[in-house]
């Protein structure tokens, strides 16, 4: 059985050190929905420093992907914000942001066009429950009249079908609890399903716009282990898939739709041994399959993934295995 408060004393005396990416700048090809997927490493010409436990969203209002937190080299807590263009990274510097933290958890809010951020783990060991958006230029603290229970690796994402943004489950100190809550812009609401995944931490969750509802996979549930169960939320109530086929079991993977392949995209994560994974995968609303292994990213877990609709594919960042990751890929 996974501990949580071991894998975090595990998280931070963690040290590691990676190879210098080259300074050379990629440009991605333009998308071909004929061809064969596959990852490409890109060079941009400013970089992030390597973390793990950061959060990605895209902002379809500004057309860029959004990066906050995480945790890096030398037990370093990061409250920075940075942009994704399709080309290079640029650091935000906004008058207000969120507190220093890592194992938050973002999603895009179609509705109030703004990116939304909830909890995490700050450097001061506390889990937290705050909720900021991101306007493009600065964030704001939120003060809902109703707020969700602290946690930390939770997992998000806006139902579009709904118009609210879908927070589930999460890390506590006592553990983790299976509570589905909505965001509407300017409110939390918990949500009473008839039926629900279990408790968990380390899932990860996106919206299948084919098929409208949110996909959720994997994590660690207290008492069962590391899970490879497959959920579907329709507005109102989960519904678990049994497809003919599925990844492992795995925790702090990622997941993202691919608009223009019309799929849910999962990345990598650490299995029930704690081994960090590289695999690909795909859900097309009724079945996982394994994307041919083609310049897969290094295996890593706690890593951060969006779709970046402005240049039609997924981006993946940082991370972690031995060390920590400071490098970006995309899929298309």
């Amino acid at each position: 059985m996974r501990n949580h408060f071991f894998k975090i004393s595990s998280l931070l005396l963690m040290l590691g050190s990676l190879p210098s990416l080259a300074q050379l700048l990629s440009f991605p090809a333009a998308p071909d929905n004929s061809s064969t997927p596959k990852w490409t490493e890109v060079f941009p010409e400013t970089n992030p420093l390597e973390r793990t436990g950061h959060a990605m969203a895209y902002d379809a209002a500004a057309g860029k992907v959004v990066m906050f937190g995480g945790l890096g080299l030398k037990v370093t807590y990061f409250n920075g914000t940075f942009l994704w263009n399709g080309h290079n990274w640029t650091q935000e510097k906004p008058k207000a942001h969120p507190s220093a933290r890592f194992w938050h958890s973002m999603a895009y809010d179609g509705g109030a066009k703004n990116v939304v951020l909830f909890g995490g783990f700050d450097a001061n060991h506390n889990i937290l429950n705050d909720t900021w958006v991101w306007n493009g230029s600065n964030w704001k603290q939120e003060n809902p009249k109703t707020v969700p229970p602290a946690r930390e690796q939770s997992a998000m994402a806006y139902d579009s079908s709904d118009n609210k943004v879908v927070m589930f489950s999460g890390g506590q100190q006592q553990g983790s609890i299976n509570d589905t809550w909505v965001w509407n812009g300017t409110n939390w609401t918990l949500e009473h399903p008839s039926e629900a995944p279990l408790a968990r931490s380390g899932h990860a969750m996106a919206y299948d716009t084919a098929k409208g509802d949110v996909v959720l996979f994997g994590g660690f549930s207290s008492g069962v282990g590391v899970e490879n169960d497959t959920w579907v939320w329709n507005g109102s109530n989960w519904t678990e898939k049994f497809p003919a086929h599925s990844p492992s079991p795995r925790f702090d993977h990622t997941l993202a739709y691919d608009s223009v392949r019309g799929k849910v995209v999962l990345f990598g994560g650490a299995d029930s041994n704690n081994n960090p994974l590289s695999d690909t995968w795909v859900w097309n609303g009724s079945d996982w399959s394994e994307e041919p292994n083609t310049g897969q990213p290094p295996a890593r877990y706690s890593q951060a993934m969006a779709y970046d609709s402005s240049h039609g594919e997924v981006v993946l960042y940082g991370g972690q295995n031995t060390g920590f990751y400071g490098d970006t890929f995309v899929w298309k």
